[in-house]
């Protein structure tokens, strides 16, 4: 962040309501992160249903990610994000009463539903009102700290949870369902400004038109833009490595090497701050804009060895080891991306198209979860985790793909120059 942007207080106030909002919206998914699937098997299903259920939100997230991104995109930014908060709140409870494995399936479908609504609405709002606020420097640092804040809101709620779950594994699904109903009042108070949408609300019909045309032109720009394509490749293989081990570990943890579930809490919160590190990292020493290539090719490397690493060893000092060191590069390449990815979108798509990004990453989790689920009733948890460390090192190729990509211009600046050219015509 340049010297006029944090002197500037409209900028900060728009950055603290940007990190608290995330603050919110960590405590609603964060209880459960830590016993997710051992609840799952809690109620009796096997590995690979326990792992297409997780697919199950993945697919629906692939199917409706745009969609939505594009309903924020034309009404209103807020508003998906507080309609995202409610479908999420309802998800939840059904989680709580849900005994049977097509409960879970409807529960995980509404879920994700709920996510794709608020998948991007915040980050679009925040980026769109900062612009307009005169933001001019690199937007690495902000994704940085925020990243921090919401891993740290993550690793408390995560502990609280694991607590919880050692007296009933599933109450930390109505801690959730409260979670996101906060998130819910604390969206309507924060999200102001930004891109929202003024003057008289359109007919249904108008709304959907509007809908439909942004979501197909959303993703002819995707398919267009090569740095955005290659980001989103990247992505989806990344979540293809992360989605089956987010499953696997606290599994393995729990039923091979004894750890009690409270104890899983703990060990969330140790990989956590393997997060904040790397996400410190980057905060500290801002990469500049012509090495994120090359940075985010070793990171990508970095992340899928240690976690085949930590599959292979099976041994708890050294694979406790492997996995904080696959989190500080987890923790550094997430800011980056972000911040690069968003610096190819323009304000008046900028939801749709971060939906776009998401769509990839949801459709390789899906497609991962349910590779790495089949290898593992078959073969072990082990043999499912190696063969998710073997995907994880396949994203360093599309980031390798990103060399020599430029940066383009910011919309305020390109505005600004092409004035200036309009100017000099006339006067010529």
């Amino acid at each position: 962040m340049r010297a006029s942007d944090s002197n500037n207080p409209l900028i900060r106030a728009i950055t603290r309501r940007y990190y608290l909002l995330w603050w919110f919206y960590a405590f609603g998914g964060g209880f459960v992160f830590g016993v997710y699937p051992l609840f799952l098997r809690s109620r009796g299903l096997s590995e690979l249903e326990t792992n297409s259920v997780l697919a199950t939100y993945f697919l629906m997230t692939f199917l409706t990610d745009v969609p939505t991104g594009a309903f924020a995109d034309a009404l209103s930014r807020r508003t998906a994000f507080i309609v995202g908060c409610a479908l999420r709140v309802f998800a939840f409870g059904l989680y709580f009463f849900a005994h049977h494995y097509l409960l879970f399936l409807a529960a995980e479908s509404i879920d994700a539903i709920g996510t794709t609504f608020g998948n991007g609405a915040v980050d679009a709002w925040a980026v769109d009102a900062l612009d307009a606020a005169g933001f001019t420097g690199l937007k690495d640092r902000i994704f940085s700290r925020n990243s921090q804040l919401t891993t740290t809101g993550w690793l408390l709620s995560a502990m609280i949870g694991a607590y919880v779950a050692n007296m009933d594994i599933s109450w930390p699904w109505i801690l959730g369902s409260a979670g996101y109903l906060t998130s819910l009042m604390a969206g309507a108070w924060l999200m102001r400004g930004g891109q929202e949408r003024a003057g008289p609300r359109r007919a249904l019909r108008g709304l959907i038109g509007e809908v439909r045309t942004r979501t197909s032109a959303g993703l002819r720009e995707g398919f267009r833009s090569r740095p955005v394509l290659l980001l989103a490749l990247a992505g989806a293989v990344q979540v293809a490595a992360w989605a089956p081990y987010f499953m696997e570990w606290p599994q393995y943890f729990h039923e091979n090497l004894g750890v009690a579930i409270w104890m899983i809490g703990w060990l969330y919160c140790f990989f956590s701050i393997g997060r904040l590190t790397g996400a410190e990292l980057i905060a500290r020493y801002q990469p500049a804009s012509a090495s994120r290539a090359t940075l985010l090719t070793g990171l990508a490397l970095g992340t899928g060895s240690m976690l085949l690493g930590a599959a292979v060893v099976g041994r708890l000092p050294l694979t406790l080891a492997m996995l904080f060191a696959m989190n500080i590069c987890s923790g550094a390449m997430q800011p980056v991306t972000q911040a690069w990815i968003n610096e190819h979108l323009a304000a008046r798509n900028r939801a749709t198209l971060l939906s776009f990004q998401s769509t990839f990453a949801t459709f390789g989790g899906a497609m991962g979860l349910l590779l790495c689920g089949w290898i593992s009733d078959r073969s072990g948890l082990l043999a499912g985790w190696a063969a998710a460390g073997m995907i994880g090192l396949c994203p360093a190729i599309f980031y390798w793909m990103l060399r020599g990509e430029k940066a383009p211009m910011p919309e305020v600046d390109r505005e600004i120059s092409q004035a200036a050219e309009t100017r000099a015509a006339a006067d010529a």
